[in-house]
This record gives structure tokens, C-alpha cells and sequence, in this order.
């Protein structure tokens, strides 16, 4: 799986080059499912990542909302996992059994965050309000020893400090109103 040189495609390349193929931003949604009333209008695919087991490609959009969204390599069906407004995602990772999917991502506001997806539930994942305040920066280190468990960098934005901790990400339904 790679992006085309113009970015415009995701390219599914196979030892078989009639299973090779290619997805579109032509292929993607219009409207999004997860913010409804908000529409895409992408210039191009900006990150790409395979999941482990290969089944899934996660992806993000290139515009003023980024789409992230998941390829079934399969299928070649593509679902909306979440909008990043006015921002982007950073990176991804997947868990080693491929079964949650974890991204940066950098919104307006400037302080970064974490979301995550559960690909066998269909839950956007996301990490409790209670763990940070607005002016600190969450960045993925690494997961941890429990499913849906990550350690994160938390690094307070105006006073630099910085520390590592281990959080249990949660379903965004049960995220409370953040501060």
C-alpha cells in the first residue's frame, strides 16, 4: 500500500498485478456520518498505514476537515472513523493484533491529541478529560499491557513540563464535557 505521487490515490499493490488496485479520493464520502452537516472537499490522501494483520488501511485527508478513515483491504469498502476540524493527523498506530487503531493528531487549538478506533466494536476511542488539561500535548508513546491501554507523553505546552503515564482509552460517549 502506498500513496500515488499526486497523492490523489491510495495504491494497492499485490504479487498478483490483477489484485493490484487503486482507491480514489473520488471513492470517499461527501458528507460526513460522524459530523453531519460538515463536507468534504479533500485535495489529496496525506497518511496511509496498514494495520498488522493487513486487513485495514487507516488514512487521513488532506483539507480544512480532515477525514480519517478506514480502508477494508478486502472489501475496498471505506467507513468515516472521525474529522479532525481544522487540523491533522500526525501518525498512526496499530495495535500488534490489529485491532485498535491509535492517531496524533494536532487541531486548531495547537495542543496535541489522541484519539483512537475499535475496529471489531466500531468505537471512537478517546482518552478521559480527568487525564490532562487543555495546554498540555498527548502524544502516543507505545502500548500498554491491557487492550485499549497506551503510555502517553503529557508535556504542559506553557510550562514545559513533561511526564509519562499509562491511560486506558475509553469510548467517546462516555468522554465527559472537556475543561
Amino acid at each position: 500500500m502506498n500513496l500515488s505521487s499526486d497523492q490523489q490515490a491510495l495504491v494497492i499493490t499485490s504479487v498478483d498485478p490483477a489484485l493490484s488496485d487503486q482507491f480514489t479520493l473520488k471513492h470517499l464520502p461527501t458528507e460526513s456520518k460522524v459530523a453531519p452537516g460538515l463536507y468534504f472537499h479533500p485535495k489529496r490522501f496525506d497518511l496511509v498505514q496498514v494495520s498488522p494483520d493487513g486487513r485495514f488501511a487507516a488514512f487521513s485527508t488532506m483539507d480544512h476537515h480532515t477525514l480519517v478513515g478506514l480502508l477494508d483491504l478486502g472489501t475496498m469498502a471505506a467507513q468515516e472513523i472521525d474529522v479532525v476540524t481544522e487540523g491533522e493527523v500526525l501518525s498512526f498506530h496499530w495495535a500488534n493484533d490489529g485491532q485498535v487503531l491509535v492517531y496524533d493528531y494536532l487541531p486548531a487549538s495547537g495542543s496535541q491529541r489522541i484519539r483512537g478506533y475499535d475496529v471489531q466494536s466500531g468505537e471512537r476511542l478517546g482518552i478521559p478529560h480527568t487525564e490532562h488539561s487543555s495546554d498540555v500535548n498527548l502524544v502516543f508513546e507505545q502500548w500498554g499491557s491491557q487492550p485499549r491501554e497506551v503510555v502517553v507523553s503529557m508535556r504542559n505546552r506553557h510550562k514545559g513540563e513533561s511526564r509519562t503515564t499509562t491511560i486506558t482509552l475509553i469510548s467517546i460517549t462516555q468522554l465527559a464535557p472537556g475543561p
